[in-house]
């Protein structure tokens, strides 16, 4: 099987849960409708949608807009119930919804039920309602299938000021996992993308310069960088693949605490040693 056969959606039905906004969601709507995918692009913000459903019509493939709440159980199966009706069962399915607002970060001990549990809802439970209708559809069908869920970088570390956010993604990499070995005999892969910094159009900030310093790649993520991770998980290339968590971060988790911005441990003090190590010249 030729290496385009197997990384090619063509026809296979996919639905992108957060499709909306210009970013990682909107990406991965037109990478996969490109890769010839039928995409059933979901978002509650129908103006969110439109660049989407722009962009992809523009390039002449297909797509289907959905306008609802992916946390609202009876709209998405109500959705499930039209998709299924219409001959269009879902191969794949992949999450997006999530994040964290500006006025929701702040210590622990600071930090109020009502965010707690905002945050939790938005970042789990539309994963957790889309992922199991699409795959009680899917054993029911008898069709297998692709999960994908969107992670963060903080599920795999601490992230000061941003507890409930790291605390729902690192429940939703534990359900990842669950979800894979429960649906695998089913044929049904699930993966998560453990996303790091990611520019979208609500970053708030650019600070290429340390970027460079900081992430081992140096440069922060574009939502080209995630879209293209989801197809890879969605194809016959990770026919294999399950329960797994693919950091797409730049090198960022792999870089340990006690590496400095140039890269060496901050514990090689000696000026003239740094220098040979870096190829820099001593003053």
């Amino acid at each position: 099987m030729s290496l385009e056969t197997r990384l090619a959606i063509r026809d296979r039905v996919v639905w992108v849960v957060g499709a909306g906004g210009g970013g990682i969601g909107s990406a991965v709507a037109c990478e996969l409708a490109a890769a010839g995918a039928e995409v059933v692009a979901i978002d509650r913000d129908a103006a969110a949608l439109e660049a989407t459903l722009e962009s992809i019509h523009a390039d002449g493939n297909r797509v289907h807009a959905r306008i609802l709440d992916a946390c609202d159980r009876n709209a998405m199966e109500d959705l499930m119930a039209s998709e299924r009706h219409a001959g269009r069962p879902p191969f794949g399915l992949v999450n997006i919804v999530g994040g964290l607002a500006a006025d929701q970060f702040g210590p622990i001990v600071e930090t109020s039920d009502e965010t707690f549990d905002d945050v939790l809802g938005l970042n789990l439970r539309a994963a957790w309602l889309a992922s199991q209708i699409f795959a009680r559809e899917a054993i029911a069908a008898g069709s297998g299938g692709s999960v994908v869920q969107l992670a963060s970088i903080a599920a795999l570390e601490g992230m000061p000021f941003g507890a409930p956010y790291s605390a729902a993604k690192a429940a939703l990499i534990s359900l990842t996992r669950t979800q894979a070995l429960e649906w695998g005999p089913h044929g049904i892969r699930v993966n998560a993308i453990a996303a790091g910094t990611i520019h979208v159009p609500r970053s708030t900030s650019q600070n290429p310069e340390r970027d460079r310093r900081v992430l081992p790649l140096g440069r922060r993520g574009v939502p080209a960088d995630i879209a293209g991770a989801a197809l890879f998980l969605l194809s016959d290339l990770s026919a294999f693949v399950t329960g797994q968590v693919l950091a797409v971060d730049g090198g960022a988790s792999a870089k340990p605490s006690y590496l400095d911005d140039d890269g060496l441990p901050v514990f090689v003090e000696d000026a003239a040693l740094r220098a040979r190590l870096t190829g820099a010249t001593e003053d």
